[in-house]
């Protein structure tokens, strides 16, 4: 007696499961274009002998503009800033350009 659920042949089941396999992978890999961006600005400096700014001065000055920032972490030559929303980091963006010169560049 055959079993009531095999009643594809093995070739139907095995294309079945190789479909599924490659649309797995194929939402994987594309995956982080479905995720909405990072809500970050990272300023790098553009000139041997410049420092990077103090992470309180742009808190206090991006604080002030009404910008709440979420982390500030530094690199070895970078300073990564992160915000709650990508409003947020257009804005900081804004500010940042206009208080920093051009020894660094804001991205």
């Amino acid at each position: 007696m055959r079993p009531l659920f095999i009643k594809f042949p093995r070739q139907y089941l095995v294309a079945a499961i190789l479909l599924l396999i490659v649309l797995a992978v194929g939402v994987f890999a594309y995956q982080h274009t479905w995720q909405s961006p990072e809500a970050v600005v990272k300023i790098n400096v553009t000139n041997h002998g410049v420092s990077l700014p103090d992470g309180f001065f742009l808190y206090q000055h991006l604080s002030a503009e009404g910008i709440t920032i979420k982390s500030i972490t530094s690199g070895s030559d970078s300073l990564i800033i992160s915000f709650n929303s990508i409003e947020e980091s257009h804005a900081a963006e804004k500010v940042l350009k206009r208080i920093l010169d051009n020894g660094y560049r804001i991205e």
